[in-house]
């Protein structure tokens, strides 16, 4: 039972109290049925007041939030010129000569690629070589092969019994884009292979053959190499 006034109850000297109690108006201590008034009993705390609003839905979580924020996109360049891959790779290209391949990816529907392997032109086995590749829908690090490396490539296959060190882990740079980073590296330093994965299914892989070029300069190229492909 709600009383209207909040105010104790009392027979003497007070202004009548009215109340709802089963069909029934309870005016001081009298009952009048509510069928013989035309009344507007209103409940609000004041006449005249507009009925309170709906509380405004609750705020969204800080994972909703963040799922809610659109992801970084990424998007295959058309060529190696226009992913910058001369400038990205910079200094460790071991010769000024670019082999550019652009296409689809044998075995794997949709998927395609963007290879730019720098050298001096020598396609003998061992000629050193910085490779930049830009893949979609396609993991480079778990099949291999998506990979093809013009001059090493009839040499290096990852099937045969090769060492090598393999290591996932995760840097503020690779994060603030999204990424994921697996480093695989053989153990005589002949081949080094530094892969990013990216939202959207996309991936940055930088490959140094030949040549013993430190991991922190495989992530500065992918890096930035991601950089330049983002929408």
């Amino acid at each position: 039972m709600r009383l209207i006034p909040s105010t104790p109850l009392s027979c003497l000297g007070t202004p009548a109290v009215v109340a709802v109690v089963g069909g029934f108006v309870l005016v001081g201590f009298d009952v009048i049925d509510l069928d013989e008034f035309d009344m507007d009993l209103s409940l609000s705390a004041g006449d005249g007041d507009e009925p309170p609003e709906e509380e405004a839905s609750a705020s969204p979580s800080p994972e909703e939030e963040a799922q809610e924020q659109a992801a970084p996109e990424y998007a295959l360049p058309e060529s190696c010129e226009a992913a910058g891959a001369a400038e990205v790779v910079g200094d460790l290209a071991p010769g000024t000569v670019l082999t550019e391949e652009i296409g689809g990816v044998e075995g794997v529907d949709d998927a395609e690629q963007v290879v730019c392997s720098f050298s001096d032109g020598g396609t003998e086995p061992g000629t050193p070589s910085f490779t930049l590749v830009f893949t979609l829908n396609a993991d480079p690090s778990t099949n291999p092969d998506v990979v093809r490396v013009p001059g090493e490539q009839e040499q290096m296959n990852w099937e045969v019994d090769i060492d090598v060190d393999v290591d996932t882990y995760h840097t503020d740079e690779a994060d603030s884009l999204g990424g994921d980073l697996e480093y695989v590296g053989t153990v005589d330093g002949s081949s080094r292979h530094l892969y990013l994965s990216l939202p959207g299914d996309m991936y940055v892989t930088a490959i140094a053959y030949g040549d013993e070029v430190p991991r922190e300069d495989l992530e500065r190229v992918v890096m930035l190499a991601a950089e330049q492909v983002r929408g």
